[in-house]
């Protein structure tokens, strides 16, 4: 504020210097004798401060119309106040910047406008879903991964399954969960409401142009919801999510006489890659865009309560068909061991993090609640979420 007034009151002092100013030769044209001395000292001392007069004198030259220039004016007082009190001035507006060790810097009462440089926010880790890696530039194709798996034992195509899953190598859709809102009117009289998140599709494996939706074992299954903070689905949420797919596929199946030998190649590679190649025709004939909720083209291997007296046993379910009202050809099916897979079997993972009635739970305090448990489960309390049993 002190170098402000400064500033103007000089400019001041200069205008009215200049209006009021003679010239040299005025002051001796006007002079009687006694004043040459006076003269000739003036004149010196113009010479000692030629430096600054002359910045002066070139600021204040009149324009055309007899006025000073004020800009001129302005740039020679915001010179001088720089050499008097140090300071450096904006060339836009003219104000000063108080440079290091100035007085102004700790001047009480004086308000510090600019503006600070922002810290990083914090931000929370991802984890669960949200924390599959991202997939890598370098990872293999869909049809690259069946090619390489394709003369492997099941127990060998499974953990080379595990290990480009758990890598990222999914495609990019997969990692956007779609939610699914249920409400059931349950024992306690009460109308209860569930939010919880889906895989928009089942498990694949490659990029979003070349992928193959990949069967494996509830083994296998299991160890990557568990990375994931994820649970696979029980019987009435896979109803659910047929419900509410935004693309309902009627089922694919490949037994019968159009594949000789099927049941001995039902695990084969050739199997999944033609179930794969069946599975997109019919999307692309139905609209389908990956990414958008997807049901009824793959059984989903499922959670229940039958697994804790058939510890050993796979239990799948699913294949809803439009052309029967939406209900499942495949019921309950446990007559298969727990390492078996096959072309028609699907994994989609569940997020442990719901929301019931507004306030977050986590998904297995739910299928253990007595009453709670009604929303995702037909059979009442699922208290063991696994979908084997150790």
């Amino acid at each position: 504020m002190k170098r402000t007034v400064v500033l103007l009151a000089l400019m001041l002092l200069c205008c009215l210097t200049v209006g009021s100013a003679q010239s040299l030769e005025e002051m001796v044209e006007g002079a009687t004798p006694g004043d040459l001395d006076v003269i000739e000292v003036r004149q010196d001392e113009r010479a000692e401060n030629r430096r600054v007069s002359e910045g002066f004198a070139e600021s204040v030259l009149p324009s055309p119309s007899g006025m000073l220039s004020f800009e001129r004016l302005f740039t020679f007082v915001k010179s001088l106040m720089a050499e008097l009190f140090g300071e450096d001035y904006d060339e836009n507006s003219g104000t000063e910047t108080a440079g290091a060790g100035s007085e102004d810097e700790d001047m009480p009462g004086d308000v510090d406008n600019s503006e600070q440089p922002k810290e990083p926010e914090d931000t929370k880790p991802l984890s669960g879903y949200e924390a599959i890696p991202i997939r890598a530039g370098a990872a293999g194709s869909g049809s690259e991964f069946m090619q390489r798996t394709e003369k492997m034992t099941p127990a060998q195509r499974e953990e080379a399954i595990l290990a480009e899953i758990l890598a990222g190598n999914i495609p990019s859709f997969l990692r956007e969960f779609k939610e699914i809102e249920v409400s059931r009117k349950l024992k306690d009289g009460k109308v209860h409401v569930i939010k919880y998140k889906v895989m928009p599709d089942v498990l694949a494996i490659g990029s979003d142009s070349d992928f193959v939706r990949m069967p494996m074992s509830p083994l296998a299954a299991q160890t990557i919801a568990d990375k994931f903070a994820c649970i696979l689905p029980t019987t009435q949420m896979s109803d659910d999510i047929y419900s509410h797919a935004e693309t309902k596929l009627t089922p694919s199946p490949m037994s019968g006489g159009q594949y000789k030998n099927w049941q001995q190649r039902m695990t084969k590679n050739e199997f999944y890659t033609e179930h794969q190649r069946l599975v997109e025709e019919k999307c692309r004939k139905a609209g389908h865009q990956n990414g958008m909720l997807i049901a009824g083209h793959k059984k989903d291997v499922i959670i229940t309560n039958f697994l804790n007296s058939h510890k050993d046993n796979v239990v799948i379910y699913g294949w809803h068909d439009s052309r029967n009202g939406g209900k499942p050809i495949q019921g309950y099916g446990w007559g298969h061991e727990v390492t078996y897979a096959d072309y028609s079997h699907g994994i989609r993972l569940i997020a442990n993090e719901v929301e019931v009635d507004g306030e977050k739970m986590d998904i297995k305090d739910v299928l253990a609640d007595p009453t709670l448990s009604k929303l995702l489960s037909k059979e009442g309390p699922v208290k063991n979420t696994r979908a084997h049993r150790k």
